[in-house]
């Protein structure tokens, strides 16, 4: 989304300014918050997973936005550009067309957000990805998650071990999908919906990605 771009420019001689230069290369980041509107019907808002607490529901699609939100402001902070399939509850992403959106923007990574459910008693972060080559970014971005939340580490995975055969979002060549802990139990409830561990994640997200 041309709207969605963000451009740093970058003055000589300002070193702090110079690194972040240098980690973020140009490059160019596309964020998928997993479900969302007409992500599988045109029209229809896909919350994804969801849980009642005190008689609230709390959906995967609204989670993963904001963590999309926190990631692309600290991606930027980076200075990369970023891309998001959607940016916001109301805005219409077809599941078919992300990938597409990302290759018309020339993004070089592709990082799709989700969260799990099961039971109530599962928890822990994993992550998803297609091929070798992808292994590392993979394993980075799950053990940034791990390590600043003090999640239980489920392990990076090929996408054969997801419920489904193959995820359409690992047709980007360089991608995964992270599922950043499970929206039905309650220790992984409230660090996935706490703010502030929210923004110590992403920082650590990002910089994970952006050496990948």
């Amino acid at each position: 989304r041309a709207g969605d771009v963000c451009v740093r420019r970058f003055l000589g001689g300002e070193s702090s300014e110079s690194s972040k230069e240098a980690m973020s290369a140009k490059r160019i980041i596309f964020l998928d918050p997993g479900h969302g509107m007409g992500s599988r019907r045109a029209g229809i808002y896909d919350t994804g997973a969801g849980v009642k607490v005190n008689g609230k529901w709390i959906y995967e699609a609204d989670v993963v936005m904001d963590w999309a939100n926190e990631l692309k402001t600290q991606l930027e902070v980076l200075g990369a550009k970023v891309i998001r399939s959607r940016i916001n509850a109301s805005d219409a992403a077809p599941l078919g067309h992300r990938v597409a959106t990302a290759h018309q923007y020339e993004c070089d990574t592709f990082i799709s957000l989700h969260c799990n459910a099961a039971t109530g008693t599962a928890f822990g972060t994993e992550t998803f990805y297609r091929g070798a080559k992808n292994a590392a970014l993979a394993k980075a971005c799950n053990d940034a998650i791990v390590e600043s939340l003090g999640m239980k580490d489920r392990g990076i995975k090929l996408e054969s071990a997801s419920q489904h055969s193959s995820l359409a979002v690992l047709n980007h060549p360089h991608a995964c999908l992270i599922e950043l802990g499970f929206i039905d139990h309650p220790q992984d409830r409230l660090k996935l919906t706490d703010e502030h561990l929210r923004l110590l994640a992403c920082q650590a997200i990002a910089e994970a990605i952006l050496k990948h």
